[in-house]
């Protein structure tokens, strides 16, 4: 009667484990199988699982993103640190090894993808409070507006992903910067900046619970410009303050160290990130936290 299990050292069930037997090996593997008819047992060759290198795939297969999605909790909790901090200049977009070399965007997706939720369900949130907490119009049904979550998600991924590529395409294409810049690296920074965003959908609920809109209506909108400005400064700080040392040093290699002109050409491309993301703030502004009349 067979026991059930397959002995790896050799045919003899009462043959011991050594060493040899745990140790990982490229080889093929061969393992004794029970022959037909009191024939000698066959061999059986198990061929060793070859790691799939995702740089070898093409686009149209889904082994192809797996390194843009490669990422472990410690990293993650690293670079989430390093958004935090509007000053860190630690997450650099260079390329310091091939043109090639990619970074993860994990976290770009799922930081956006959150905040979107959060932004709806704010603004949703904030104007229904508004409606039952303040409101003097009794039986009157709240109307939920879900075009607010499409805007959202055409309004953060949009801008996240047109900026990153929109500054890659002129300093790569039309400024022909000595060190190209990493279009995944710029797109992550811009994904793990959002989480400076989420703050400000906490306080725009309670801000509706303390004032009420009806008869504090300026002063509600007022508060909510303040705060969305301010948090709009801390993300663009943040953004500006990793990409501004490597725009420096380019700018400086591009006209052979001649300040003047380099400086001139840092500052117009720091002034245009700047403007965008202001632009950015002023619609996120007005198109989630103002609260309806």
């Amino acid at each position: 009667m067979s026991n059930g299990y397959t002995n790896l050292s050799g045919t003899d069930p009462n043959t011991s484990w050594d060493d040899q037997d745990l140790i990982e090996t490229d080889d093929p593997i061969t393992l004794p199988t029970q022959g037909q008819g009191g024939a000698p047992p066959a061999e059986r060759v198990i061929q060793p699982q070859i790691p799939i290198d995702s740089t070898k795939s093409h686009m149209f297969q889904i082994n192809f993103y797996r390194r843009y999605f490669d990422l472990n909790t410690e990293d993650f909790l690293v670079k989430i640190k390093q958004a935090l901090n509007p000053i860190n200049k630690s997450s650099s977009p260079v390329q310091n090894e091939s043109e090639d070399e990619v970074t993860e965007l994990y976290g770009f997706f799922w930081i956006t993808g959150t905040l979107i939720f959060l932004m709806f369900v704010s603004s949703t949130g904030s104007n229904m409070l508004s409606h039952f907490l303040h409101s003097s119009k009794e039986k009157v049904k709240y109307e939920y507006d879900f075009d607010l979550l499409t805007l959202s998600i055409f309004l953060f991924y949009g801008y996240n992903l047109l900026v990153p590529f929109a500054l890659y395409a002129v300093t790569s294409w039309f400024l022909h910067f000595p060190v190209r810049l990493s279009l995944t690296k710029l797109i992550s920074i811009y994904g793990y900046t959002n989480i400076l965003w989420v703050p400000i959908t906490v306080v725009n609920l309670l801000i509706v619970l303390l004032v009420s809109n009806e008869k504090h209506h300026t002063i509600l909108n007022i508060l909510e410009w303040i705060i969305v400005l301010l948090s709009g400064c801390v993300t663009g700080l943040s953004n500006l303050s990793k990409i501004s040392p490597v725009l420096e040093r380019n700018t400086l290699q591009l006209y052979d160290n001649d300040l003047e002109k380099s400086r001139r050409l840092h500052i117009v491309l720091i002034g245009l990130l700047a403007f965008s993301h202001l632009l950015f703030t002023v619609v996120l502004e007005i198109s989630f936290f103002g609260v309806l009349v």
